[in-house]
């Protein structure tokens, strides 16, 4: 469960830098449909954005014991 407040999103880590939420995803945006991106057609991770960088970054999903 997350934690509330904290939405799961995925994100694009190409030159796009999309990000999309739970519910989007899940709704069929699954994949870069922007045009101009470097990874235009290729499946959107689960991600967000680095406090640190400001780019997106791939989070690794976290089993439940």
């Amino acid at each position: 469960m997350e934690p509330q407040g904290l939405q799961k999103t995925y994100v694009c880590l190409g030159s796009c830098q999309a990000v999309v939420t739970e519910d989007e995803y899940e709704s069929g945006m699954t994949a870069c449909n922007n045009e101009s991106c470097s990874m235009k057609g290729e499946p959107l991770v689960r991600g967000k954005k680095s406090e640190v960088t400001g780019q997106n970054e791939k989070v690794e999903e976290q089993k439940e014991l």
